[in-house]
């Protein structure tokens, strides 16, 4: 039979760093405001902000991944540890 080992911390570490990466692509700037009038012509303008619209729903679709992702590792982290717990339990009973 093989052992089965989980680590719960970097399941816990994964979690909050796809949670850093949520958190980023939620507050990233939506527009091209800060290179307004800079860029030399409105045809780079108009460039850079069909880019934006089109990134903005890329950016939903990787935040609607992250969201299942954490779902998913969140419940595999309580899955493993209730399991340990029963496992644990079992090893301490008395026949």
């Amino acid at each position: 039979m093989a052992d089965l080992y989980v680590d719960i911390d970097a399941l816990n570490e994964l979690s909050r760093q796809l949670d850093q990466i949520k958190s980023s692509l939620q507050h990233a700037s939506r527009t091209p405001r800060d290179y307004k009038g800079r860029l030399g012509s409105r045809a780079m303008e108009k460039a850079l902000k069909d880019f934006i619209s089109g990134w903005d729903d890329g950016r939903k679709k990787i935040i609607e991944g992250i969201d299942g992702l954490l779902g998913r590792i969140k419940g595999a982290i309580e899955a493993y540890e209730e399991q340990e717990k029963a496992l644990s339990g079992a090893g301490n009973t008395k026949s």
